[in-house]
């Protein structure tokens, strides 16, 4: 700092530190001047790009004595106010600093547990700190800044004025006579180019803008009112025998003790009547906290498993880690029915009998309903759930809940990785095989490995469970990296379903066009006919998967992405499943004007029509993205069809994962080769597991079940292991193959996808990626650039490199050092799932 600062400094604090060297500042000599050390804060900015790598340091105000790493604050930046996460406090120079506004919550909201979580991540996967710290956050941020444009007024505003365009004038006075508003506001009123139009009056200085600042989510409070002084209830009675509104609120707070307000909208007594008494003294208002709770009504009697000599076996190994605050990944390999999830509640209760939390993830929202079910018949009230269909004030009193400790287990999908348990004891993954565990935009996280670091640090053990493992998992515990648990039969005697494979090709010579084959429609009328339910996966939704001009050979494409339209009946429309662009249904072809359309493939819509002509008086319901949007919808569809109110149940991959219900016994699979063209090499993977998991739902009570299994590929060995519920066998053969071909796990990939509206500059910028990372001369092999099998999504080009690396650390070094990780046209996925 130079002299002149060091004055200025000097002249602003010295009346506060009133002569006191040390009182409120420390003030020493340097070079004869004054030097004033103040608290500051490194604080990462929470907006949403990547270009903002550092952190930057703030001034802490003095009323803010207890400031620390970890808090959630607000601060200018630039012209705005936004959200910073301070990520430490020292004692520094504070003269010609910005000062932080405020504090967004009552306490530090990261933990130091947290805060080397994230940093691990911002390492591991390449990403920047604040993409890998909102991870931690409900909604991603803790405020909403919204932006007003107001009008100046004045002589000069009116001279500027008279030199504008009229769409300029009318805008400037509709703000004038308004007052602020905000751009979406005033683009509905004047149309599209209105943002750039007040880009012009602002540059004019005709317009300015304002900003508010509000929190996303906040506790939620209710008002009650109670009797001032009970016992004199009788006496107001009589003094109040004309008004008869306040008698009958007196009689019923004499009662109940305390109502809110929808207590008084029962009884019909207005909110005038409640101000009188308020007033007079008789009542009193008070307020309690509110828990937003979806899940408060599951249930929470209670419920009692004799486990099995296998499973207490399974059990006696996870306890003593859960004891000993010892880290330690298991492997949990159970058939479909043998009993995983009470192992999970038998470990959870060991683990909150200790005071410590549990950390239990589901891979679909559709499986959260049923297992929260289960753990609240055990736990009760001790259960919360985290996932993204609920609101954001749900997640927010769900987080602090866990941060008090007032909770002591999170069920969730991928996302509850992330909650803030203080004391994680136990960490569960059900059916850890699913690839949706992986975050597929940044940062592209695998909650397998958050867990497993989580885990590391607070010293708990991880169980991942599952009846068909990934293959790098099985890997891990056959090479002890995990400790490998097995539960090889179902319980209560019960056995895997029979699987018939029918191949499709041979119903095809018999003349059988249908979807459905003949052995499925034969299984399907038995079923329904003694009374029992049947499940049909098909993982493909709409009605027809592409839409064909005969005539000329044309095929309806999405304008924006290099994919076909999908037919779908409902508003008779063609969607794109990529960016969920909807167009009208031609009646002639657009390419050569012809009549002759056709729809090819099969979607679940189809299915349904096909199952119904089939099958009058079959009661069917289905279940895709289609008709699960909201909140519930998933938990209603399944309890509807677990209570018997329909048949069959059909959809897409979310029927086929652990839903547990004993009156099924048919399972139907309409195209189990689908993923196996897939251009994908954990393509025979995802089948297995599909087919696996699919035909596990048949047959989990005391009814034996069975499975058709409709393929055009009959002898591949996903097929033919997964018929045979034979994960050894699929094993073998799949791992062998990744040998052969250098595939996780004997390597790691890092997935590049350089994006771009321009498909030549994309192009370009991807293969001065690819010789830039040949130049480095690491320990990889760098593979591409090639075109994305999905080439354009969105008006966005995209180009694929593919690095196989054994050094995923030393990898990530070398891409910083690159100073390849935060270019805004490139993603970087580290052990990506797919390469499409």
């Amino acid at each position: 700092m130079s002299l002149a600062g060091i004055i200025w400094c000097k002249n602003e604090y010295e009346e506060q530190a009133k002569g006191t060297w040390l009182s409120p500042f420390s003030l020493y000599f340097i070079n004869g001047g004054y030097n004033i050390m103040k608290r500051t804060a490194e604080v990462i900015i929470n907006l949403p790009t990547r270009k903002i790598t550092n952190t930057f340091t703030y001034l802490v105000p003095d009323e803010i004595e207890d400031l620390a790493a970890g808090w959630r604050v607000l601060v200018p930046f630039g012209s705005r106010k936004t959200e910073g996460f301070i990520v430490s406090v020292s004692e520094g120079d504070g003269c010609e600093l910005k000062s932080i506004i405020s504090v967004i919550d009552d306490g530090p909201w990261f933990t130091p547990h947290m805060l080397t979580v994230a940093t691990w991540l911002s390492e591991f996967y390449l990403c920047t700190r604040a993409e890998a710290m909102r991870l931690f956050i409900p909604g991603k941020a803790g405020i909403k800044t919204t932006t007003a444009y107001q009008a100046i007024t004045g002589t000069e505003a009116e001279t500027k004025l008279a030199q504008r365009t009229e769409i300029e004038r009318k805008i400037y006075e509709y703000l004038a006579a308004k007052g602020p508003k905000s751009a979406s506001q005033l683009k509905r009123l004047f149309g599209s180019d209105t943002q750039k139009i007040l880009r012009r009056l602002g540059t004019a200085g005709l317009v300015t803008t304002e900003s508010s600042v509000r929190r996303t989510a906040k506790a939620q409070y209710q008002t009650y009112w109670y009797l001032a002084k009970p016992n004199d209830a009788d006496s107001l009675d009589e003094k109040l025998k004309n008004k008869p509104a306040q008698r009958r609120l007196i009689a019923a707070l004499s009662r109940a003790q305390q109502m809110n307000a929808s207590d008084l909208k029962q009884l019909n007594i207005s909110r005038d009547t409640v101000k009188t008494l308020l007033e007079a003294g008789i009542i009193v208002a008070g307020q309690t906290r509110l828990v937003r709770d979806s899940y408060s009504q599951s249930a929470n009697q209670p419920s009692h498993f004799l486990l099995t000599t296998t499973q207490r076996a399974v059990l006696d190994q996870i306890i003593p880690t859960v004891n000993q605050r010892k880290f330690c990944p298991f492997l949990l390999h159970g058939i479909t029915g043998s009993g995983k999830t009470q192992i999970y509640i038998e470990a959870a209760a060991i683990t909150r009998q200790i005071g410590r939390q549990v950390v239990v993830l589901v891979p679909e929202i559709a499986l959260t309903g049923q297992i929260v079910d289960r753990f609240k018949r055990r736990f009760g009230d001790d259960v919360v759930v985290l996932h993204s269909k609920l609101s954001v004030g749900e997640r927010f009193d769900t987080w602090q809940r866990l941060q008090s400790g007032t909770a002591g287990i999170v069920i969730g999908a991928r996302s509850a990785i992330f909650a803030p348990v203080n004391d994680p004891g136990l960490f569960i993954l059900d059916e850890e095989h699913e690839f949706t565990y992986k975050q597929e935009e940044s940062p592209h996280y695998h909650a397998r490995d958050v867990a497993l670091k989580r885990a590391e640090l607070a010293g708990a053990p991880v169980v991942f469970g599952s009846a068909t493992p990934a293959v790098e998992t099985y890997y891990n515990a056959l090479n002890s990296k995990y400790k490998l648990l097995s539960l090889p039969e179902r319980v209560d005697g019960a056995v895997l379903p029979d699987v018939t494979v029918v191949d499709m090709r041979e119903e095809l010579k018999n003349g059988k066009r249908s979807v459905i084959s003949e052995p499925l429609q034969h299984l399907l009328a038995s079923t329904l006919a003694r009374g029992e339910q049947a499940i049909i996966l098909l993982n493909r939704r709409g009605y027809s998967t592409f839409v064909l001009c005969r005539e000329c050979g044309y095929v309806m494409t999405c304008s924006r992405c290099a994919v076909s339209l999908v037919y779908h009946t409902t508003g008779s429309v063609l969607r794109c499943h990529y960016c969920q662009a909807r167009e009208a249904t031609p009646d002639v072809c657009p390419s050569c004007g012809s009549r002759y359309i056709r729809y090819f493939g099969t979607g679940t819509q189809k299915v349904e029509e096909e199952l119904i002509q089939l099958l009058p008086g079959a009661r069917i319901i289905r279940m895709d993205q289609d008709t699960t949007s909201g909140k519930a919808a998933y938990d209603r569809i399944l309890t509807a069809f677990a209570a018997g109110e329909y048949d069959i149940l059909l959809g897409t991959q979310m029927v086929a994962k652990g839903h547990d219900i004993k009156n099924v016994t048919a399972v139907g699979i309409i195209s189990a080769d689908t993923a196996l063209n897939l251009p994908d090499f954990r393509a025979a993977e995802k089948s297995f597991a599909l087919l696996t998991q699919a035909a596990g739902r048949a047959g989990r009570g005391e009814l034996p079940g069975r499975v058709v299994v409709q393929t055009y590929n009959p002898d591949h060995y996903a097929i033919t292991a997964g018929a045979k519920h034979d994960y050894a066998a699929f094993y073998e053969h799949e791992i062998e193959l990744r040998r052969e071909l250098g595939y996780p796990p004997y390597t790691r990939l890092i997935k590049f996808t350089v994006q771009g509206q321009d498909e030549i500059k994309a192009r370009r910028l991807a293969e001065d990626i690819a010789a830039t990372l040949r130049k480095l001369q690491f320990d990889w092999a760098v593979i591409g650039p090639f075109p994305a099998p999905v080439a354009k999504i969105s008006n966005v080009y995209r180009m694929h490199i593919l690095l196989k690396v054994s050094d995923i650390l030393g990898a990530g070094t070398a891409i910083r050092a690159a100073g390849l990780e935060f270019n805004g046209e490139v993603a970087i996925d580290v052990d990506p799932m797919n390469v499409l």
